[in-house]
């Protein structure tokens, strides 16, 4: 499993690297702007802050009253390389990763890809909007049944899909910690697998900062 997990880790960084070296591709560095520069907490710019540095991406991270205007309605928000903004975690997660080598090759891994993407963010809202734990349940057995044998969410490997679906667990873990959401259980393979993106350099620096995934209020 580590060198599989290692392999992912190199053949990421190659294709972003490779990326690098083609100066008509990068202009400037990616820019995130969320709430504090993730400096207080990092929400929804969790995933493509984790993703950017996994892949040793030049960023920036700016407060969102300096991204340009009309980028879109709230933050999070990235700026990539090529000069465009675009605002939706879901779309952002997708296009970040697309950009530093974290996207599935096939059709049909990309489909399922969104898919995980969009999942994680219905889970998350109903977190949020007090459904009961027998449902919340459901969704993460559901999640943890998407699993794949490599230990990640696609038969390709390491994906996007997987960054998406690791604020979840955060946001679960942080409210669970408050003394909140009795009776929800996370299945065993959703914690090993948690595990292993928190042993990834980028997560790894991210967990490192003490930086909450949210702020107390909010869990």
């Amino acid at each position: 499993m580590l060198r599989s997990l290692v392999g992912s880790e190199m053949c990421i960084r190659d294709r972003y690297q490779r990326r690098v070296r083609d100066p008509s591709l990068v202009n400037m560095p990616f820019t995130l702007y969320y709430h504090t520069a993730c400096t207080g907490f990092y929400g929804r710019g969790w995933a493509p802050l984790a993703m950017l540095k996994h892949a040793k991406a030049e960023h920036d991270i700016k407060e969102p009253q300096d991204a340009p205007e009309g980028s879109g309605f709230a933050p999070p928000m990235v700026g990539f390389p090529e000069g465009h903004t675009i605002a939706q975690t879901n779309a952002i997660c997708a296009a970040v990763g697309r950009a530093v080598g974290l996207a599935p090759e096939s059709a049909a891994d990309q489909a399922k890809a969104d898919q995980l993407v969009a999942d994680a963010g219905d889970v998350t809202g109903e977190v949020f909007g007090g459904k009961p734990a027998e449902r919340l349940n459901k969704w993460l057995e559901y999640l943890a049944g998407n699993l794949k044998e490599d230990g990640f969410f696609l038969e390709s490997g390491l994906s996007y899909a997987d960054f998406a679906i690791v604020p979840l667990l955060k946001v679960i873990a942080g409210k669970q910690s408050k003394g909140n959401l009795e009776g929800v259980v996370v299945p065993e393979p959703l914690l090993k697998w948690e595990e292993r993106m928190g042993a990834l350099d980028g997560v790894a620096e991210l967990n490192a900062t003490g930086i909450s995934i949210l702020p107390d209020s909010m869990l």
